[in-house]
């Protein structure tokens, strides 16, 4: 078994380096999303045999197994530490079981929660954190709240540090039986088993899943929370916003027509938000560039940096110009004012502000 254990371990190298997490400590990241993007590998037709012969007869049966979706560094581990504990065949037979297991019992992203983010970013398997439910309820629920977001006896996990680097279980593991704070009887976290941390991180990374927008999960909170009178006072006052809007003009009804969450993301970023249901295009970004020969660019800007701006003009062309000392560049930003409110506008202040244009109907 030696030799079978060598070349899987030689097969398997660089792969699982790069993409698998063994819940016994934080040093082997799965690397998720390299891994779901790995070449369709061709599974021997009697894989299925071979791995129920060697994998669901002598210690379990094969459902132990299967039970938890895992990458395929993570198989690829499973299967060298069965191999371990003394689980027999060839070197052939060895790599057909890590092609069937991953081929049939591998995570692969959904298209809801496949959205950008870290190339190590985990993937959930629903199975996995339908059964975490049970144990979080158990052990962790009192304090932690059954959507994992707090409560005032414990910290919020979906915002957690420990939480989000966690993949697998390589963080919330050691957290959980090393340094975790005391915890009332009966439950003991360092008793938990890697499946258990297993599928509690699943569970954990399911909730985390859950605030993102497109999400099924996801509600958005209620952001009616402030002072219509107070929000109109600093709308005409303190804001200036009425140096370029009006209640009775382009804000008129504006609370018939937004709901309360895109009233404030059209206030706070009004450059890129609700774009898609815009009844017109809206206004862009221009840029006046002066080179050093003296004739004037001008144009919907692209791109710019300290070393290049880029722009189209009216008739479409492209321009790149070298910002170099003698190059003048004047931007003309039609969101300029909401840009500089952000730096200095309080939460209070936007709360308030939502609430008096919800009020405008």
């Amino acid at each position: 078994m030696a030799a079978a254990a060598a070349v899987l371990t030689l097969a398997a190298t660089a792969r699982v380096a790069a993409d698998h997490a063994d819940y016994t400590g934080p040093s082997r990241p799965a690397q998720a999303g390299r891994a779901a993007q790995r070449p369709a590998t061709r599974v021997p037709a009697d894989a299925e045999g071979v791995t129920k012969r060697i994998c669901g007869t002598a210690c379990h049966p094969i459902e132990h197994a299967t039970s938890i979706r895992r990458t395929r560094g993570q198989w690829e581990a499973t299967v060298e530490n069965m191999i371990g504990r003394g689980a027999k065949g060839t070197s052939t037979e060895i790599a057909t079981i890590v092609e069937y297991l991953s081929a049939n019992f591998g995570l692969a992203a959904s298209p809801v929660r496949g959205a950008a983010g870290p190339d190590d970013k985990p993937m959930v398997d629903p199975k996995a954190s339908e059964m975490g439910r049970p144990l979080f309820k158990s052990d962790c629920e009192a304090c932690h709240g059954a959507d994992a977001r707090g409560t005032s006896q414990g910290a919020n996990l979906v915002r957690s540090p420990i939480v989000l680097r966690d993949r697998y279980g390589s963080a919330l593991g050691p957290y959980l039986r090393a340094s975790h704070p005391p915890v009332p009887a009966p439950t003991k976290l360092a008793a938990l088993t890697d499946t258990q941390i297993l599928i509690l991180a699943h569970f954990l990374r399911d909730r985390l899943n859950d605030t993102l927008r497109g999400a099924p999960g996801f509600k958005p909170g209620d952001v009616l929370t402030g002072d219509p009178k107070a929000g109109e006072a600093y709308f005409t006052g303190e804001g200036g916003c009425t140096q370029c809007h009006s209640a009775t003009g382009d804000l008129a009804a504006i609370g018939r027509r937004m709901d309360p969450v895109t009233l404030q993301q059209r206030f706070l970023f009004p450059s890129n938000s609700g774009s898609r249901r815009r009844a017109t295009p809206p206004p862009v970004v221009t840029v006046n560039v002066t080179p050093e020969s003296g004739e004037t660019l001008s144009g919907e800007l692209l791109q710019m940096d300290d070393f290049t701006v880029a722009l189209r003009d009216a008739s479409g062309n492209y321009h790149s110009v070298k910002r170099t000392p003698g190059v003048r560049v004047v931007k003309n930003d039609p969101f300029a004012k909401h840009v500089e409110l952000l730096s200095k506008i309080t939460d209070k202040s936007i709360h308030d502000v939502v609430a008096y244009l919800e009020t405008l109907k």
